[in-house]
C-alpha cells in the first residue's frame, strides 16, 4: 500500500513538474508567436517584455505590451501588466469563471478623423474576409467575470477636425462582478483630466434588460475640452469655466429619451469674448438645484437656480448687436438671421407640453455694461449695475411674480414689477419704475442727435404695460428735472437737425423744474418691425416738435382748464379798452412771460373778412388793440421787445369781431 502511495505521488509530481515546466516555456514561445505575428493577428505591430502562464493556479501575466498605430512608428496603445486568473475547476462544468482581471498603467490614444478612428484599420482587418460563424447552441457554456480593475490608466482623445482634446489620467475602474445572466453589474469609476478637474461615478448597470442607475460627480471640470464644439455653433471667440455637479440619474438605454435625474449642476468662474477677444459674457457661478427632472414625462422641479455677478457686454453696431452676432448662419456660418415663422411656431408647440416649476431664481449683483458704437463723436456708454433679480413658483401653468431693481448710470435707480409666463411671453402683466436718472449719462446721443450737449438734469420714467396675445399696450410717464442744454456744438451735424429739443424742453419745463409727458405705446410685439425702444423714442420726438411748433396748444393740454392763452375775441365797433376778464388773461401771460424769461409773445389779430373794414380802419384797429395790450403788459414788467405783433391771420369765424391769438416763440441757437 506504501508502496503504491509512493508511486502516485511521484506520478502527480511529475505532472506537476511537466505543468509548472510547460508554464515556464509556454509563455516566451506565447510571447514570440504573437510578436512575429502581429499584424496578421490584429494589423498592428506589437512587442511584449513577458508573459507569465501557470496552468495550476489558471493565472497569466503580460508584462509590457507596446501596440504601435498604422504607420509603424508612433505609440497607440501599452500598458505595464495585464493579470488574468482564471478558475481551471469550473471549465469541467463548462463554465469560464475568470476570478480576477487587472491592467495596470494603460497608456492609449484614440485619434478621430471625422467618421474614421486610428483604430479603423483594425475593424477594418477584421471584418476583411469575415465568414459568419455556425450558431451555437444556448447554455453549453456560461461566463462568469469577477473583479475587474483597471488602475492608474491614461487615456487621450483628439478631434482633428474639431481640434478637441480630453486628457485623462487616473483613470481607474472596478467592476466587482460582470453579470451577464441579467442582474445588475456594479461599476466604480474615477478619473481625472489634464485640463483640469475630475470626475466620479458610481452605479449599476444591467447588460440584458439596458436599465441603469448612476450617482455622478463632478468637480471643477474646465469648459476648455467643449469649447472646439461649440464654436462651430456660435460666433463667440473664446469660453472658460469650470464645471461642477453631483447627480443621480437612472433610465435604460434602450429608452434614453425617458431618462429621469436629480442633483446640483453648477458653473463657475465661466467667462465668454466675442470673435475680437472682446468681453461678452462672464459670472462668478451659476448653480441649479434640481428636485426632479423626467425627459419622459417633460416634467422638471427645480428647488433652485441661483446667479451671481453676472456681467453682460451689449454693444450695439450697424449691422446688428453682439447679442445678435453669436448666432451662426448654418450655411454661411456667418451671422444668422430671424428663424423662420413655421419654426418659431413649432417650438412653441414643442414647448406647451413641457411642465416645469422654479421654486426660486435669483440673480444676484448682476452688471450689463451697454455701447452702442454707431453714435459720434463720442461712443455712447451706459452702465446698469446692482442688478438684482428674483422670482417665486416660476412655472407653465399660469403667471408667477418677478421683481427687478439695478442701479442705472451713475445714480439712477429701477425697479420693475412684472407677472409672467416664461414659457408663454405672448400675456405678462409689468410696471417699471425709474428714478433720478442723470441726463448727463446720455450726453454722446444728445451730441450725435440734436449737437446740444447735456449740461445737467434728471430722468424719472414710470410704465405700466399690459400685454395680451402680443399685443402691448404701454401707458408711459416721462418726467425731466432741470434738464439743461449748453451751447450747440457747431461742429457736429445733428441726425436729428430738426428736432427742437431745447426749445420744447424749455417751453414744457414748469416753475418747479419738472418736464412731464405721456408717452403711450401700442402695437404688436411679433411683428419684426416693432422695437418699444423705437416706438419711444419717435413718439417723444414726434411730441417735441409739436410742442415746439405750438407750445399755448400743449400748454393748454397739459394743464386741464388752462385758459392763460386762450383767443380772445373783440367787437370792432366796440371801444377800444381793456375788459377785466382781459386784464386777468394778460396778467396770466404777464406771469408765464416772467417764468419763462427766454420767450417771446406773438399777437395776432385777424378781423372776420365779413367784418366790412378796409384796408386802412383795419390796420389801425389791429394796431390800438396790439398796443393796447403791450402797454398792459410792459406795466407788468415785461420788456416791450418781447411782445410782437405778427402780420399772419389766423382762421376766424365769428362775424364781426376780430379774433386775437397768442403763440410764444423761442429762438434755437
Amino acid at each position: 500500500m506504501k508502496k503504491g502511495l509512493k508511486i502516485l505521488l511521484i506520478v502527480l509530481g511529475v505532472l506537476v513538474g511537466i505543468i509548472l515546466l510547460a508554464g515556464v516555456f509556454a509563455g516566451p514561445i506565447v510571447r514570440a508567436y504573437a510578436e512575429k505575428n502581429s499584424e496578421e493577428l490584429c494589423h498592428r505591430k506589437a512587442t511584449i517584455e513577458h508573459v507569465r502562464i501557470n496552468f495550476l493556479t489558471g493565472k497569466v501575466a503580460v508584462i509590457g505590451l507596446d501596440v504601435k498605430e498604422e504607420n509603424g512608428k508612433d505609440r497607440f496603445l501599452y500598458f505595464d501588466k495585464l493579470k488574468v486568473r482564471v478558475s481551471l475547476p469550473r471549465l469541467l462544468f463548462k463554465t469560464v469563471r475568470i476570478n480576477k482581471i487587472q491592467l495596470n498603467n494603460l497608456t492609449g490614444r484614440v485619434i478621430q478623423d471625422g467618421i474614421r478612428f486610428n483604430f479603423s484599420d483594425i475593424i477594418d482587418f477584421y471584418k476583411k474576409d469575415r465568414k459568419p460563424q455556425p450558431k451555437k447552441e444556448k447554455g453549453k457554456w456560461t461566463v462568469d467575470i469577477h473583479n475587474i480593475h483597471v488602475k492608474n490608466a491614461h487615456v487621450l482623445y483628439q478631434d482633428l477636425r474639431m481640434g478637441s482634446k480630453f486628457d485623462t489620467k487616473k483613470v481607474n475602474i472596478k467592476v466587482p462582478h460582470l453579470d451577464l445572466r441579467g442582474g445588475p453589474t456594479k461599476i466604480n469609476m474615477t478619473t481625472a483630466f489634464a485640463q483640469g478637474g475630475d470626475f466620479a461615478l458610481k452605479g449599476k448597470y444591467n447588460i440584458k434588460k439596458g436599465d441603469f442607475e448612476a450617482k455622478v460627480n463632478m468637480h471643477d471640470l474646465s469648459l476648455d475640452m467643449g469649447w472646439p464644439y461649440l464654436r462651430h455653433l456660435i460666433n463667440v471667440g473664446g469660453l472658460s469655466g469650470n464645471l461642477q455637479g453631483d447627480a443621480q440619474v437612472q433610465g435604460c438605454v434602450k429608452h434614453i429619451q425617458d431618462m429621469s435625474f436629480a442633483g446640483t449642476v453648477g458653473l463657475s468662474r465661466f467667462k465668454a469674448t466675442n470673435t475680437d477677444k472682446s468681453p461678452l459674457l462672464s459670472f462668478s457661478s451659476f448653480d441649479m438645484d434640481i428636485k426632479k427632472g423626467d425627459l419622459g414625462k417633460k416634467d422638471f422641479r427645480i428647488n433652485q437656480v441661483a446667479l451671481k455677478d453676472l456681467v453682460v457686454h451689449f454693444d450695439v453696431y450697424d449691422d446688428g448687436t453682439s447679442i445678435s452676432r453669436l448666432k451662426k448662419n448654418k450655411e454661411t456660418g456667418g451671422t444668422s438671421s430671424e428663424a423662420p415663422a413655421d419654426t418659431v411656431k413649432a417650438k412653441k408647440a414643442k414647448n406647451s407640453s413641457v411642465k416645469y416649476l422654479v421654486n426660486k431664481l435669483l440673480v444676484e449683483n448682476g452688471k450689463i455694461m451697454y455701447a452702442d458704437h454707431t453714435v459720434n463723436p463720442q461712443q455712447q456708454n451706459f452702465e446698469v449695475s446692482g442688478v438684482h433679480i428674483q422670482a417665486n413658483d416660476l412655472s407653465n401653468d399660469n403667471k408667477s411674480p418677478i421683481i427687478l431693481k439695478a442701479k442705472l448710470g451713475t445714480m439712477g435707480e429701477l425697479e420693475c414689477n412684472a407677472r409672467v409666463n416664461p414659457f408663454d411671453l405672448r400675456n405678462a402683466d409689468a410696471t417699471i419704475d425709474i428714478k433720478n436718472l442723470s441726463i448727463k449719462d446720455f450726453n454722446p446721443y444728445s451730441l450725435y442727435y440734436l449737437a446740444y450737449p447735456v449740461e445737467d438734469g434728471l430722468l424719472a420714467f414710470s410704465s405700466k404695460l399690459t400685454l395680451r396675445n402680443n399685443i402691448l399696450d404701454s401707458q408711459n410717464m416721462l418726467d425731466l428735472y432741470k434738464p439743461t442744454f449748453g451751447k450747440k456744438d457747431k461742429s457736429i451735424k445733428p441726425a436729428a437737425a430738426k428736432i427742437p429739443m431745447k426749445a420744447a424742453m424749455y417751453i414744457i419745463t414748469d416753475r418747479k423744474g419738472h418736464a412731464k409727458m405721456e408717452l403711450p405705446v401700442q402695437g404688436d410685439i411679433s411683428s419684426p418691425e416693432f422695437s418699444f425702444r423705437k416706438v419711444i423714442w419717435k413718439t417723444f420726438l414726434n411730441l417735441v416738435v409739436k410742442i415746439a411748433a405750438s407750445p399755448v396748444d400743449f400748454i393748454a393740454k397739459a394743464v386741464a382748464g388752462d385758459e392763460t392763452f386762450k383767443p380772445i375775441n373783440v367787437a370792432v365797433d366796440a371801444p377800444q379798452e381793456l375788459t377785466i376778464e382781459h386784464v386777468h388773461q394778460l396778467n396770466a401771460i404777464a406771469d408765464f412771460l416772467k417764468e419763462k424769461k427766454e420767450m417771446d409773445l406773438e399777437v395776432f389779430l385777424t378781423p372776420h373778412p365779413d367784418a366790412g373794414l378796409s384796408a386802412k380802419r383795419e390796420s389801425e384797429l389791429k394796431q390800438q388793440w396790439f398796443q393796447l395790450m403791450k402797454s398792459h403788459l410792459v406795466k407788468q414788467g415785461i420788456p416791450a421787445n418781447r411782445v410782437q405783433m405778427m402780420s399772419e391771420k389766423k382762421e376766424h369765424k365769428s362775424k364781426g369781431n376780430m379774433k386775437i391769438d397768442f403763440n410764444l416763440k423761442y429762438e434755437e441757437e
